[in-house]
């Protein structure tokens, strides 16, 4: 026969290597700092929430357009207003809401992300089995930045596009009601696919090492 079929003869293992005790404490605590950064990105979204919900007076910054008198001559084409920062003391309480919604969003993502780096890296400092805890950090972390800011995108573009329809005869219809998504927003989603595609990747991977098993 051209090849032989068999089983490997590999002895059972809970662990990669030998971690040296201090990369374990490094790895430790940079787990620490992943979670505190966690705490603090969703300390201060919490923050946020709660001003939208209930300050008086809430800062807004809103999609305008008009166009402004160019001097002719001075090398400036067009100039047109994009945006308008205001301050509203009578926002709508289901604008209020979905504000808050949005920022309470993001911050769930952040202690998501951060606690799955977190139990990433202290499974390694463990010596536990690499890719089951690398493929757990995959789908955890993968659906947070997926889901997570694709979900507060859209409450702030719709709380926006109701405090443009609020106070926009206040501005002689200078505010646009519209829909915009920061380079963040639109970013993070992205990076969840990918993170996700590695993870199932991992899955593949170990598939096909199971059915490949014993094969010489």
């Amino acid at each position: 026969m051209a090849g032989t079929i068999g089983k490997r003869n590999m002895p059972p293992t809970t662990s990669m290597y030998d971690m040296p005790r201090g990369d374990r404490w490094a790895t430790r605590t940079m787990a620490v700092l992943a979670g505190l950064m966690g705490v603090a990105l969703a300390a201060g979204q919490i923050g946020a929430a709660v001003t939208y919900a209930w300050s008086p007076d809430v800062t807004l910054t809103l999609l305008a357009q008009q166009e402004l008198p160019v001097v002719a001559g001075r090398g400036v084409a067009t100039a047109n207003i994009t945006s308008a920062t205001l301050q509203a003391s009578e926002l709508a309480s289901s604008t209020r809401a979905l504000f808050a919604a949005g920022s309470i969003a993001l911050g769930i993502t952040a202690v998501l992300v951060a606690a799955a780096l977190s139990w990433f890296l202290l499974s390694i400092s463990a010596e536990r089995p690499l890719r089951p805890a690398l493929r757990r950090f995959c789908t955890i972390a993968g659906c947070a930045l997926l889901l997570g800011p694709a979900v507060s995108t859209s409450l702030a573009g719709f709380a926006s596009m109701e405090a443009a329809f609020q106070f926009g005869p206040a501005f002689d219809d200078l505010l646009l009601p519209g829909f915009s998504a920061s380079t963040w927003g639109m970013a993070l989603p992205i990076v969840g696919v990918s993170v996700i595609c590695l993870g199932f990747l991992l899955r593949r991977m170990e598939r096909l090492e199971r059915d490949t098993e014993g094969l010489v």
